[in-house]
């Protein structure tokens, strides 16, 4: 089976002329496994000593630093024990969006230390996109020239770097081998973890260096039909592991997400699997939501998935494009003005939690608990920050309990919350209009200061009213237990140790699919079931139950207070699910 690692995130991009907004359009689902949290700061324009350097991942390129850096706002993510190298996103002041795809495993041997120099470049890469690009194609000449002198570090990846006029994306190999292209303006791209750029004259301006052809034939990966004709190279079928190519998960991911964009039945059999298609209409920011937030309901591609703590983010067998490891969903909104920029922020899967508009050039309200020092956050970024994962009583990570919550009770509440969802993106959608004309004449008045101020207020209040919202219909919706304190946990448990708690049932609990957990993003893949004969009915509404102490903490590094969730099922069938908060010492 495939490492579920390597088949993380899912992009889309609408060209200017394929976008409803006549700008392009961009949207991100990030994925990546394990008990991660995200933090969102903004990190300010710096100058920078001569002889300064971008500290790097253990055994990676540390990168000379440029004079003068861009800011930018940042979207981080990180377990305790270090931040992702290849997850972060970006949108700097220049109105520039950075985001990227694991492309799986390419060809290129990881032991190969030829390829790279000084072990090649990896987190910096996004970094120095953020810092450094004045605009999208300025951003594509600079990744050119670091991976040209450094290499890449990882196996491959793709990185799309858009402003309101132009995206780009680049597939690359590890070592100094990538395909890039401009997404024409009147195009779609729709992108999973695969490479997809095929011919060298796939798009109207592609990139790509002198030797890709030369290296795959000299390394036995292509051989041309015709000596000296490269007309049937085909880079995807190359440098993608012969294993990964163009394997059922991405497919099916690329073609449902072309299905929804075209609103169409997509045939892969006769259409293949393109890096982009002509648009048959404009697309909207409400239909790139629908296909990140997507499960290919409707179709023979969906799997039924029911009972407690179980959801289509569970499946074994077929990855959706809202998935269990989704992170955060990203619709990136860009205007004229790059302080106009809209980022609708779903703080977890987008079926379970709503787009909400931030203005982050404007600045971050209070209510997201932004990075108290970005800066220092960035320069830490690759290092341990013990106690960053431990649970904080903010509308973050209320927002995630109600998420982690929702699916332990997916088979009963999916459907209406979808439908409460889409509700208020499209009165998001319709507000941010209002408020952006708003905002653009105190900035065309020069009064840049009431700009940021109706802006944060605004975001302050979105960010509010839908945490209410969502509580007021976890309040109506959710069948619950309430579960009594926790005991202290021990983080580093004696062997076969329990962990005994007490819940309150207004029905008979039944012992089958009970289980508990940390929450996080894919929850229930690394959750304790109740040991056997464990549940113990003690008359009046009240059990305990309990589950095995070392596979409860088994994601946890520090000691603090963490988000725990409860699954199980009551007699007839009915799923439960409740949070609680522990102490973990």
């Amino acid at each position: 089976m495939l490492d579920q690692d390597k088949m993380n995130c899912m992009t889309l991009i609408a060209g200017k002329n394929a976008s409803a907004t006549g700008r392009v359009l961009v949207a991100h689902n990030e994925d990546d496994g394990g008990f991660v949290v995200v933090r969102h700061g903004w990190v300010p324009p710096q100058d920078w000593a001569a002889g300064s350097v971008m500290p790097a991942e253990e055994g990676c390129a540390e990168i000379p630093q440029v004079s003068h850096t861009l800011g930018y706002y940042w979207t981080e993510y990180r377990k305790d024990t270090c931040g992702l190298t290849t997850a972060d996103g970006f949108v700097n002041e220049r109105g520039v969006v950075i985001v990227s795809n694991s492309m799986g495993t390419s060809r290129e041997s990881m032991e190969n230390a030829d390829c790279v120099k000084n072990g090649g470049i990896g987190y910096n890469l996004r970094r120095a996109l953020a810092e450094r690009a004045g605009s999208a194609r300025e951003g594509a000449r600079i990744l050119m020239e670091l991976i040209d002198e450094w290499g890449y570090a990882p196996s491959g990846r793709a990185y799309t770097i858009s402003d309101k006029d132009e995206a780009f994306m680049f597939q690359l190999v590890r070592g100094r081998h990538y395909m890039g292209a401009r997404v024409p303006d009147d195009a779609l791209a729709v992108m999973p973890n695969h490479y997809n750029l095929h011919s060298l004259h796939d798009c109207p301006e592609m990139f790509y260096p002198a030797d890709l052809v030369s290296y795959a034939i000299d390394q036995g990966w292509y051989t041309p039909a015709c000596h000296g004709d490269f007309s049937d190279f085909d880079f995807a079928a190359a440098y993608q592991l012969p294993e990964e190519y163009f394997g059922p998960r991405n497919v099916m991911r690329q073609k449902n997400g072309l299905r929804i964009a075209l609103n169409r039945p997509w045939s892969v059999e006769k259409e293949g699997m393109p890096f982009c298609v002509k648009a048959e209409k404009p697309m909207s920011a409400m239909r790139m939501a629908d296909i990140l937030s997507s499960h290919y309901e409707g179709t023979h591609d969906c799997c039924a998935h029911f009972g407690p703590g179980l959801s289509p983010h569970d499946a074994s067998s077929i990855r959706y494009i809202c998935t269990g490891t989704t992170l955060e969903s990203d619709l990136f909104v860009l205007r004229d003005d790059p302080h106009l920029t809209t980022v609708f922020s779903a703080f977890g899967r987008p079926c379970q939690l709503p787009y909400i508009p931030l203005h982050p050039l404007l600045g971050l309200p209070e209510s997201l608990s932004p990075m108290a020092d970005a800066p220092s956050s960035m320069v830490n970024h690759l290092r341990s920050v013990p106690g960053s994962s431990c649970f904080a009583d903010t509308p973050w990570w209320r927002l995630r309990g109600i998420e982690c919550t929702a699916d332990m009770l997916y088979s009963s509440v999916a459907d209406d919350l979808r439908a409460l969802l889409v509700r208020m993106l499209n009165q998001q959608l319709d507000a941010d209009e209002h408020l952006i004309a708003k905002l653009a004449q105190y900035l065309q008045d020069g009064d840049e200061a009431a700009a940021r101020a109706l802006s944060l207020e605004s975001d302050d209040n979105a960010i509010c009213s839908a945490l209410r919202t969502l509580e007021d219909f976890a309040c109506a919706a959710f069948d619950t237990v309430r579960i009594d304190p926790l005991p202290t946990l021990a983080l580093h448990p004696e062997e076969n140790e329990r962990v005994c708690l007490t819940l309150h049932a207004d029905r008979a609990v039944i012992p089958d699919a009970m289980a508990f957990g940390v929450a996080h993003t894919n929850v229930k893949l690394t959750f304790a079931p109740l040991l056997p004969d464990a549940l113990t009915d003690c008359g009046s509404g009240i059990y305990t139950a309990e589950f095995d102490a070392q596979k409860l903490v088994s994601l946890i590094t520090s000691s603090g207070r963490y988000l725990f969730i409860l699954g199980g099922r009551c007699e007839g069938g009915k799923p439960f699910a409740d949070a609680v908060v522990g102490e973990v010492r």
